[in-house]
C-alpha cells in the first residue's frame, strides 16, 4: 500500500510538471490501465505481470522527472503491455 501511494504521488507530480505533454498523457493512460488490472484482481491472479507493469510505470515516472521523455515513453509502453497482459490473465474485470 505504501509503495502504491508513493507511485501515485510521483505520478501526480509528473502530471503537474508536464501538463499538456504527450509523456504525461501516456503515463496517465498507463496508470489507468494498471488500475484496471488491479481492480480485476491481477495482483493475485497475474502477480508477475502486475508488478512488472507497476515497476515499469515507476521507471517511466522517474525518467520523465529527469526529462528523458524518450526513455519514459519506452517504459510507459512496457507498463501498458504488462498491464494489458495482467488484465487478460485476470479474466478482464472484477466480479
Amino acid at each position: 500500500m505504501r509503495r502504491a501511494l508513493g507511485v501515485i504521488c510521483a505520478m501526480f507530480l509528473i502530471a503537474a510538471l508536464a501538463a499538456g505533454c504527450a509523456t504525461s498523457s501516456a503515463i496517465g493512460d498507463a496508470r489507468a490501465q494498471l488500475q484496471k488490472a488491479k481492480a480485476a484482481g491481477a495482483e493475485y491472479s497475474a502477480p508477475n505481470e502486475y508488478f512488472a507493469a507497476e515497476a515499469y510505470l515507476g521507471q517511466a515516472v522517474r525518467q520523465a522527472e529527469k526529462g528523458d521523455n524518450k526513455q519514459a515513453d519506452i517504459f510507459t509502453k512496457q507498463s501498458n503491455d504488462y498491464s494489458t497482459k495482467a488484465l487478460g490473465m485476470a479474466k478482464g474485470g472484477a466480479k
